[in-house]
C-alpha cells in the first residue's frame, strides 16, 4: 500500500487483513517517494500478482505541505512561494493537486492496482471527472463551468438565468471548499458551507470547519468565493434532494461503494442543511427501509453505469441523488471507502478489500500480501 503510515484508512485495511488471518500489507509512505521515487518500483518488484492499493494522502500535514511545494515547482514556481498553512487552512489546492498528480505519474505503470494512478488523478480533479462522466452519457447536475471569482459567479448566474448553485472546489474533498449559494430577485444572497472565513492582516483566509456556516453579507461572500476560486472552482446547478421519509425531517443524498462495478455498501446521508457529508454531524438514514425494490434496482443500475466509466478501478465511492427513479451522479471518489461500521452482506469496505486476497490455505510458495502498499 502506498499512503500515510498511520492514517485511519491504513489502519482499517490492516485490521481487516488480521481478521482474515493474512499478513499485514507493506506500507510505503508517499513522502518517501517524493525524494526517492525508485522505491515504488523496488517495493513492487518480485511481487507479481500482488495488488497495490494507493491510499488517500490525507491526514498527513507534512505530506500535504510537500505536495503543495512540489506542485508549485511543477507549475513553474510563478508568484510568491506557498507559505506554511495553519491547521485546517484551505489554500494552494491547485498546487496540491499538481504535486499529487505528478507523484501519481511517477508510479510504475505495470503494477496491479486496486485503482490505477490515472483514474485516481482524474477523480481527484472534480471538474475533469464530471466532464468524463458526461462524455460517457452519465447524468450529472448541469455544469456551469469554472469561475475565477465572485463577479464571475454573478455574471454566470445572470447568463444562465439561475439563482441557486453549488460552488465547488475543483480539487477539494469531503465537502472542503463547497458552498451552497442562493440569491433572490430582491438581490439578497446566502452562502452556506463548511468554510470559515477569517480576515487576517488585511487578507482573507479560509479554514475547513466541522461547523457549517451561513453567510449573508455580500462582502463576506465575495471574499470567500474569491479565495476559493483562486485555488480552482466551478459551478454546478443545485439539484433538490429528496426529503427523508422519517419524523426527523431533512433531505438526503446517497453514498454507494462499488466493488468491481457492483453496488455494495450504501447509506443515505441526511441533513437539514445543503451539505450532507457525514463528518459534518449529519446522520445516516435507513436506506433499505426507505427505498422500494424498484428504487433500489435503479440505484444499483446507476452505480454500475457510473463504475463502467472507470473499468480499471475496482472500488469507487459514488455520491448521487435518486429521486423518482431518476439519478444524478454528484461525485466519483477514488478514496470513498472510509465508512466505519457500514456493512453490506456482513462486510465493510476494508473487509471487502481483504477478501480479494487468497486465504492462507490456498496459497502456494512464500506468503505475500496481495493487497500491498
Amino acid at each position: 500500500m502506498f499512503g500515510p503510515h498511520d492514517s485511519r484508512r491504513v489502519r482499517g485495511l490492516q485490521q481487516a487483513l488480521r481478521e482474515r488471518g493474512l499478513p499485514a500489507a507493506e506500507v510505503v509512505d508517499y513522502q518517501s517517494l517524493l525524494s526517492a521515487p525508485e522505491r515504488a518500483a523496488e517495493a513492487i518488484a518480485g511481487r507479481r500478482g500482488a495488488m497495490v492499493k494507493l491510499e488517500s494522502p490525507g491526514e498527513a500535514p507534512a505530506l500535504h505541505a510537500a505536495l503543495i511545494e512540489r506542485g508549485w515547482h511543477r507549475l513553474g514556481a510563478s508568484g510568491p512561494a506557498p507559505q506554511p498553512l495553519e491547521h485546517g487552512e484551505l489554500a494552494y489546492q491547485q498546487y496540491w493537486y499538481a504535486g499529487f498528480a505528478d507523484l501519481l505519474r511517477s508510479l510504475p505503470a505495470e503494477a496491479a492496482y486496486l485503482n490505477p494512478p490515472d483514474d485516481i488523478a482524474c477523480m481527484s480533479d472534480k471538474l475533469a471527472c464530471q466532464q468524463r462522466l458526461i462524455a460517457a452519457g452519465i447524468e450529472v447536475p448541469p455544469l456551469l463551468g469554472p469561475v475565477d471569482g465572485y463577479e464571475a459567479l454573478r455574471e454566470r448566474l445572470r447568463d444562465c438565468a439561475c439563482d441557486q448553485v453549488f460552488v465547488k472546489a475543483r480539487y477539494g474533498s469531503s465537502g472542503a471548499g463547497v458552498l451552497a449559494y442562493r440569491r433572490n430577485r430582491a438581490g439578497r444572497e446566502i452562502a452556506f458551507g463548511s468554510a470559515e472565513l477569517v480576515e487576517s492582516d488585511g487578507r482573507a483566509r479560509v479554514f475547513n470547519s466541522l461547523r457549517p456556516r451561513r453567510y449573508t453579507a455580500t462582502g463576506e461572500i465575495a471574499r470567500l468565493v474569491d479565495t476559493l476560486a483562486a485555488q480552482g472552482a466551478y459551478l454546478e446547478r443545485w439539484i433538490p434532494k429528496p426529503r427523508a421519509p422519517d419524523a426527523l425531517g431533512g433531505h438526503y443524498d446517497l453514498r454507494v461503494v462499488a466493488l468491481d462495478g457492483q453496488a455494495r455498501q450504501r447509506v443515505a446521508r441526511v441533513s437539514r442543511r445543503p451539505l450532507t457529508n457525514l463528518h459534518l454531524g449529519n446522520r445516516r438514514g435507513a436506506l433499505e427501509a426507505w427505498l422500494d425494490t424498484d428504487s433500489m434496482q435503479a440505484l444499483e443500475a446507476a452505480t454500475k453505469r457510473a463504475a463502467s466509466v472507470f473499468p480499471r478501478s475496482r472500488m469507487i465511492g459514488f455520491d448521487l441523488i435518486l429521486r423518482d427513479r431518476r439519478s444524478w451522479l454528484l461525485e466519483a471518489n477514488a478514496f470513498g471507502d472510509l465508512l466505519p461500521h457500514l456493512l453490506w452482506q456482513g462486510r465493510d469496505t476494508y473487509q471487502d478489500q481483504a477478501a480479494l486476497a487468497p486465504s492462507p490455505q490456498t496459497r502456494s510458495g512464500p506468503q505475500r500480501m496481495p493487497l500491498h502498499a
